[in-house]
């Protein structure tokens, strides 16, 4: 009988250590940011929040690029924008859905890459 009761003494203590080592290890996980490699590509940062993160990323900073003009007509206006890196994308479409288009831009280069007319005609 002292037997067992030993046996579960001790099985006991380890559940315990147990626990303490996986709760100590959560913590070291949770102060040490993730270990950034050294690569030749650019890191991405997603422009909007991704889904199932708490904590926010910074971008890498542009700084002041100055003014990059974009032909918007009178009819036209500019439904969203998404910043990748250093490029930006603008959804610009008519009034009434018609002429829509993408804008790509570099704000680094100061300068229209391309765009993408997008049209529902064709479909």
């Amino acid at each position: 009988m002292r037997v067992v009761k030993a046996l579960v003494a001790f099985m006991g203590i380890l559940i315990v250590v147990g626990i303490g080592l996986v709760v100590y290890g959560l913590s070291l996980d949770k102060n040490n940011p993730d270990a950034v490699t050294e690569t030749s590509e650019p890191t991405v940062t997603p422009s909007v929040p991704v889904a199932g993160t708490s904590r926010t990323t910074s971008q890498a900073a542009l700084g002041a690029f100055g003014d990059i003009t974009i032909d918007v007509g009178d009819d036209e206006r500019l439904v969203g924008y998404s910043i990748y890196g250093t490029q930006a994308t603008l959804h610009i479409e008519g009034r009434h859905g018609e002429g829509t288009r993408l804008v790509i831009v570099s704000l680094t280069e100061k300068k229209v890459l391309g765009r993408i007319i997008l049209d529902q005609d064709a479909q």
